[in-house]
C-alpha cells in the first residue's frame, strides 16, 4: 500500500472515529432531555391527579358545609384546584383537543366555585338547584379521578412511559391516529354528559353562543396551510411548510396545522378557523433561554406583531411572566374605550423577542361592531361612587367589561387602594352601580387580577 492511501485510510478511521464519538454524545445529549421531559410529564401527571381529587374532596365538603364564612372558603379553594387540574392536564404530550371536554368540564367547576364564593361572601348560600349541581359535579370529579389512577395503575406498569406517549403523539399529529385509550375513555364520557348551565361565563348554555367575530366565507385546507404560514414570524417561512393535519370541531371548527422545516427544526402549531381563516391560537414549540429583554420590548415586540396582522389599536394590560416568556394581554381601544370582551394574548420569548405564542379565543367570540353609548355619570361621580376607604390613585376610564353571563355594560375603571392592596373597581357609566371589583395581585410571575 502506496504512503498516500495509508494517509487516505488513517484519516477515514479517524473520521469514522470521530463520527462515532459525536454521535454517542448527541444520542446521550437527546437521552438526557427525554428524561429531563418524562420526569416533567410524570410531575404534571401526579399534580394533576392530586388537583382533582382535592376538587372532589372540596365539592364534598361544599355539601355539608353551612355557614357563610365556610363555604365562601370552599368554593375559593375549588376554583384553585380545578384550575390548576386543568393547567396540568394541558401539559402532557398529547394530541391538542384530547382532553377538551374534560377540560371545558374543570373550566366549569372552577367559575362555578367562584360564583358560589361570591354568594356566600353576601352571606347566600347555594339554592337547592346549585346544591344538586354540586352533587353531580362531585359525581363527575370522582370519574376523573378514577380515571386518572387507572392510568397511572397503566404507567406504573411500564405500559404509558411518558416519552413513549411524546412519540406518539407526534406520530398521531402527523398521521391522524387514536389517542390513547385512557384518555379517550375519559374524554368519551364528558361528551356524553347531559349539558350543564348555571349563571356563569363558562357555562354550556354561553359557550353554545355563536363566535361573533368570524367573518368571511369558509377556507379549504390549501387556504387555511397558507394563512398559517403568513402568519407565523418571516424567519419560520423559508424552508418551512405548513402541514393540516387534523379537523377541530367545538365553538369555533378549525384545521389544526403544524408548520414545520423541510429538516428537523422548531415546529410551530396552531388552529385556523374554517370559517374566514381566522387564526385561533399558536403556540411555537421550543425551549427560551436566559431571558435578555425587557417587559417594555417585550410589549412592543407584541404591539408590532399584532399591528403586522391586522390587530389595530391595541393596549396592553397586565403583564405575566414564566419560564422566561411574557405573556401580554391586549385589548382595542376605541374611542378612548378599552374594550375587554375583544382580548387577545400574546407570548414573546425574552431570550431573541420571537413571538411564541398567540391566542384570540375571547376575540373571536366577542368582537363585533358595538355603538358605545354616551356615559351617564361623570368620572368625577364614579370616583365617589368607589367604597369609603378606598383611594383613587389614578386615571378613571371607559370600559366595557363583560358580565357574568357575557353581556357588555359600559364602566368606569377606577383604579383604587385599600393600605398595600390594589384594587380596580368597574362602575356603571349608565346607573352608578357597582359592577365589579378586582384585585391586582403581584406574584412571582408579574401582576394579575382576581
Amino acid at each position: 500500500m502506496s504512503k498516500h492511501w495509508r494517509t487516505a485510510a488513517l484519516l477515514l478511521v479517524v473520521g469514522v472515529a470521530l463520527a462515532a464519538l459525536w454521535g454517542a454524545e448527541q444520542m446521550r445529549s437527546r437521552q438526557a432531555i427525554e428524561r429531563e421531559l418524562a420526569a416533567r410529564y410524570q410531575q404534571a401527571f401526579f399534580d394533576a391527579v392530586g388537583h382533582v381529587e382535592n376538587v372532589e374532596v372540596l365539592l364534598s365538603k361544599g355539601i355539608a358545609a353551612s355557614t357563610p364564612g365556610q363555604l365562601a372558603e370552599i368554593f375559593s379553594d375549588l376554583r384553585q384546584q380545578a384550575f390548576a387540574a386543568q393547567a396540568n392536564l394541558t401539559l402532557l404530550p398529547l394530541v391538542q383537543g384530547t382532553l377538551i371536554e374534560t377540560s371545558k368540564f374543570l373550566t366549569q367547576v372552577g367559575d362555578f366555585g367562584f360564583t358560589l364564593a361570591k354568594k356566600a361572601a353576601k352571606g347566600t348560600p347555594p339554592s337547592d338547584d346549585e346544591m344538586s349541581l354540586i352533587r353531580r359535579m362531585r359525581e363527575e370529579a370522582a370519574r376523573i379521578s378514577a380515571a386518572l389512577h387507572e392510568i397511572q395503575r397503566e404507567a406504573a406498569k411500564g405500559s404509558m412511559p411518558w416519552g413513549e406517549l411524546q412519540s406518539r403523539t407526534r406520530r398521531r399529529l402527523r398521521q391522524e391516529e387514536q389517542p390513547d385509550a385512557g384518555f379517550t375513555r375519559l374524554e368519551d364520557h364528558f361528551q356524553k354528559i347531559p349539558v350543564i348551565q348555571y349563571d356563569g361565563p363558562f357555562s354550556d348554555h354561553v359557550l353554545q353562543r355563536k363566535p361573533r367575530g368570524l367573518t368571511g366565507d369558509d377556507v379549504s385546507e390549501e387556504e387555511a396551510e397558507r394563512i398559517a404560514l403568513e402568519f407565523v414570524a418571516p424567519e419560520r417561512r423559508d424552508g418551512y411548510r405548513a402541514e393540516a393535519v387534523r379537523r377541530v370541531e367545538g365553538r369555533i371548527p378549525a384545521y389544526g396545522i403544524v408548520v414545520r422545516p423541510e429538516e428537523t427544526g422548531v415546529e410551530v402549531v396552531m388552529d385556523v378557523s374554517v370559517k374566514g381563516g381566522h387564526v385561533v391560537w399558536m403556540l411555537t414549540k421550543r425551549d427560551v433561554k436566559e431571558a435578555i429583554l425587557s417587559f417594555d420590548e417585550a410589549i412592543e415586540r407584541a404591539r408590532a406583531f399584532l399591528r403586522e396582522r391586522g390587530f389595530e389599536g391595541m393596549e396592553a394590560t397586565y403583564l405575566t411572566e414564566a419560564e422566561n416568556v411574557a405573556v401580554i394581554p391586549f385589548v382595542p381601544v376605541k374611542g378612548g374605550v378599552r374594550i375587554y370582551p375583544d382580548l387577545v394574548k400574546v407570548s414573546v420569548a425574552l431570550d431573541n423577542g420571537e413571538i411564541v405564542g398567540f391566542e384570540a379565543m375571547g376575540y373571536l367570540m366577542a368582537h363585533h361592531e358595538r355603538k358605545i353609548p354616551a356615559p351617564e355619570i361623570t368620572p368625577d361621580e364614579a370616583r365617589e361612587r368607589v367604597a369609603m376607604g378606598l383611594e383613587v390613585t389614578g386615571e378613571v376610564r371607559l370600559a366595557v367589561i363583560p358580565t357574568e353571563t357575557l353581556d357588555e355594560v359600559l364602566t368606569w375603571e377606577v383604579p383604587a387602594s385599600l393600605g398595600g392592596d390594589r384594587f380596580l373597581v368597574y362602575i356603571n357609566a349608565q346607573t352608578g352601580d357597582e359592577e365589579q371589583i378586582l384585585r391586582i395581585v403581584r406574584t412571582s410571575e408579574g401582576e394579575t387580577t382576581l
